[in-house]
């Protein structure tokens, strides 16, 4: 299985910042998610909910809505992207939200945005949902 979307930028993170995120799907395939480096290799992650995992995570069908390890954190490296996939032969299609800061009085706190896939079992972009976010500061 080798139908990787093109890389997705990661580039409105700032390098060094904590980041977070959250996986949902509700597809009928299994669908896939991974960050890779500006070597196009995946990154592991070690604070995964639910314990030590890696990328990519995968989803369990219909009748889960959630990611199994489907929320966690890694830090910013300039070069990071995003990928999806599917189980199915076709490529996923992929949208992606306008990426925003999060501003209170004037000062920026972080930011973020949403992907969303279509993995071409219909038009209606609902099988992944992968919010991410940044912190301006830690702790």
């Amino acid at each position: 299985m080798s139908n990787w979307t093109s890389p997705q930028s990661l580039s409105f993170i700032p390098a060094g910042k904590l980041v977070t995120f959250t996986a949902l799907h509700q597809a009928a395939l299994t669908q896939y998610v991974q960050i890779i480096n500006s070597s196009g290799s995946p990154v592991s992650f070690d604070k995964l909910e639910g314990g030590t995992a890696s990328f990519p995570i995968s989803g369990s069908g219909t009748t889960v809505g959630f990611f199994t390890n489907g929320a966690g954190s890694f830090k910013m490296q300039s070069g990071y992207q995003i990928q999806f996939k599917n189980s199915g032969s076709q490529t996923s299609l992929v949208s992606a939200a306008n990426p925003n800061l999060f501003y209170i009085n004037g000062t920026t706190y972080g930011g973020g945005t949403m992907f969303v896939t279509e993995d071409q079992g219909g038009t209606d972009y609902n099988d992944t949902s992968f919010v991410i976010q940044w912190y301006q500061n830690e702790g």
